[in-house]
């Protein structure tokens, strides 16, 4: 596995890895917006056979947000997502975050797990944020951890 920065040119990539892991994909076109903006930063892993997850994330006043961590269906459970996540937060702790909050699907027990595991806390509820395949509505839980991890 190797970790690098994001970078524009990444984002078709991006928008094929987060087609794999979510029912509501972000497309190219929101993703290239979403990078633009001032402060935001994420990180891409690469296995031999391929880009295989990623995050993308952003930074103000302290705060670092989570905006997304994917990892595609076929290499999860290997330490991937943990490693992005650390280096997100290593990246938000250099340009000045002491906290890092991130939202997850209250059904999404696999990510709940892992952002346990690195101490991540609930600290609110979004009711309805996310949409699920039927178009119904899910919750995301609100997580904070104090950086650094």
């Amino acid at each position: 596995m190797h970790l690098r920065p994001l970078e524009p040119e990444d984002l078709y990539v991006v928008a094929k890895l987060h087609a794999q892991c979510f029912t509501a994909a972000w497309d190219v076109g929101f993703l290239g917006e979403l990078f633009a903006q001032p402060r935001t930063f994420g990180f891409i892993a690469t296995e031999p056979d391929g880009s295989a997850g990623f995050t993308l994330a952003s930074s103000a006043a302290g705060e670092a947000e989570l905006f997304s961590l994917a990892v595609r269906p076929r290499s999860r459970r290997r330490g991937l997502g943990g490693a992005l996540l650390r280096e997100t937060a290593a990246h938000a702790v250099l340009v000045g975050a002491s906290e890092l909050f991130l939202e997850v699907a209250i059904e999404n027990l696999a990510a709940r797990a892992l952002y346990g595991r690195l101490g991540f806390r609930e600290v609110g509820l979004r009711p309805a944020y996310y949409r699920e395949a039927d178009g119904s509505p899910a919750d995301a839980l609100i997580l904070k951890r104090a950086l650094p991890l």
